[in-house]
């Protein structure tokens, strides 16, 4: 690590700055433990790539960091921005920036961009992990019986055929209850299999993260899933998930654990193992590895003028990517 402190600073729109701003300064202020990260910091990929990742690192790395939001691009520090903040009007050729590119598009004109897939690596691409959902509220660890199905997320991308009562019913049947939580994306104590399924499967889909599988880890949980790519990626044991296609597929894999607890439990203590690499301790020194350097190596990359013309010829073709 370098003498000097490493300066960090999230650029985010006006909006955001409003909206959430003076808050999380309050946050870095108190120096808070990331659990204590308040949900409405949790929804949204553009909050939780710059606002989390500043808070997270300012309570394990505070004395090596200093932290500062704003809504344009300083030329002294290391800018932090997602991919949707990546615009004129933030000014992003007037420093070095690092873009979090999340599930959107190729991104042009920036530093260095952050990939939330693993497979980007195949290609050069710098991956660190999403960060674990602050605040989860793990399995209770007195249950012993394998009941209670768990769905944590939006409803528009849950398929319709999981919301249907013949689903309910069928699960019902076998002792199974879906649990759907909309708002509440921390409390897993009385869910035994996590859900992971999504109802459009276009090009998006591969730039999904693996979240709900390293959330389900760290509860405690199951995850049965349909193979997104993200979660396959990062796949090294048959032991990490079970798979799924549909809902009749969902039902079978679901009583097929129930009646089998030490594949459960097999699979629960290896999800504690893989946490090894996808721990929220593990996402901050991934992080500090790559801004110490980029400290140590120098904010003055290019000049302003060279930067800016990178960044427009950029906007201008990116109406045309997905």
């Amino acid at each position: 690590m370098n003498n000097n402190k490493i300066e960090i600073h999230v650029v985010c729109r006006e909006d955001s700055m409003d909206k959430y701003g003076e808050s999380v300064q309050a946050l870095l202020n108190a120096r808070i433990h990331p659990d204590d990260i308040p949900q409405v910091l949790s929804v949204s990929g553009c909050t939780v790539w710059t606002f989390q990742t500043l808070i997270n690192l300012n309570y394990y790395y505070g004395d090596d960091i200093t932290c500062s939001v704003g809504t344009t691009c300083l030329p002294n520090k290391i800018n932090l921005l997602h991919y949707d903040d990546f615009s004129p009007r933030v000014k992003p050729w007037r420093g070095l920036t690092v873009v979090c590119r999340a599930d959107r598009p190729h991104v042009f004109g920036a530093d260095y961009v952050v990939e939330q897939i693993k497979s980007a690596e195949k290609n050069g691409g710098l991956f660190i992990s999403h960060w674990p959902q602050p605040g989860l509220k793990p399995r209770c660890a007195q249950r012993t019986a394998i009941t209670t199905i768990g769905y944590f997320g939006r409803m528009d991308s849950f398929p319709p055929e999981l919301t249907s009562d013949a689903f309910r019913e069928n699960l019902a049947a076998h002792g199974l209850l879906l649990k759907i939580e909309l708002n509440n994306w921390t409390d897993y104590q009385d869910v035994d299999i996590v859900l992971c399924f999504r109802k459009d499967h276009d090009h998006t889909l591969s730039r999904k993260p693996a979240s709900k599988l390293i959330n389900a880890w760290l509860a405690g949980c199951v995850l049965i899933c349909d193979d997104e790519p993200a979660v396959k990626a990062i796949k090294n044991s048959p032991l990490d998930y079970l798979v799924a296609h549909n809902s009749a597929e969902i039902i079978k894999t679901a009583v097929m654990l129930k009646n089998n607890p030490d594949l459960y439990h097999a699979m629960t203590a290896h999800g504690k193992q893989r946490l090894g690499e996808y721990s929220r301790e593990a996402v901050a020194k991934n992080w500090m590895l790559l801004f110490d350097k980029i400290w140590a190596k120098g904010l003055n990359q290019q000049n302003i003028t060279m930067k800016a013309l990178v960044f427009f010829l950029w906007k201008a073709v990116k109406p045309f990517r997905k």
